[in-house]
């Protein structure tokens, strides 16, 4: 799953706004959001030359046993295409300046996913 610029562009012209996102997949209709939301997903994080999966074919993976789970993932992808870690926001010394960090693996690539 890759939650990138081109899902957040689809995102916005869908449910209005990122901020937007936590409503949506809560409210009326919300089966049809995360289906079409997880469908985006796993077909942006697929390689190039993949076949893209279809909402119908992503529909018959997701039940009610998995679907908090599913819900999960999508959060996790949103959170890892902003900050490029799916990690809490690093802690904050005294001064107010972010603590150090190991910056090994924070920007995700085309292809990894979460």
């Amino acid at each position: 799953m890759l939650f990138s610029l081109n899902v957040m562009d689809e995102l916005e012209d869908k449910i209005g706004s990122l901020d937007g996102l936590t409503e949506a997949m809560n409210g009326k209709g919300r089966m049809k959001i995360i289906k079409w939301l997880f469908t985006l997903l796993l077909n942006e994080g697929a390689d190039d030359n993949a076949e893209p999966l279809t909402e119908q074919q992503v529909g018959k993976m997701i039940h009610n046993g998995n679907i908090s789970e599913i819900q999960t993932a999508i959060y996790k992808a949103f959170t890892y295409g902003n900050r490029g870690t799916t990690d809490p926001p690093p802690a904050t010394d005294d001064s107010g300046d972010e603590a150090e960090e190991d910056e090994a693996g924070k920007n995700g690539q085309p292809g990894e996913g979460v």
